[in-house]
């Protein structure tokens, strides 16, 4: 059995194989997670957050805002703000806008 392999079409380099709306969708899945991961109280590297300071657990238990659970949550303000704030054709940029 043989195998025939030929291209009808330009050269590789030449093709686009990303563009602005491709990056966009990339920077909407990165941002939902990052933002599920810190919900879970799991930091980039797959550890879990530092434990909060007493003082700090007890001020966020008596606000009921304690779950225990390090989420970096409070208001939620922090996880909502995270956008993008650059795209190209080539990357996209996550931050914070003002």
């Amino acid at each position: 059995m043989s195998v025939s392999v030929s291209r009808n079409f330009g050269r590789l380099a030449d093709i686009p194989l990303t563009g602005k709306a491709l990056m966009h969708e990339v920077g909407l899945l990165a941002r939902e997670r990052i933002v599920r991961r810190t919900i879970s109280g799991q930091a980039y590297t797959g550890a879990a957050f530092q434990s909060y300071s007493p003082g700090y657990a007890k001020q966020k238990a008596a606000a009921g805002e304690g779950s225990g659970i390090v989420n970096l949550m409070v208001s939620g303000r922090m996880l909502e703000g995270i956008a993008i704030v650059e795209e190209t054709d080539t990357k996209v940029v996550l931050g914070f806008k003002d």
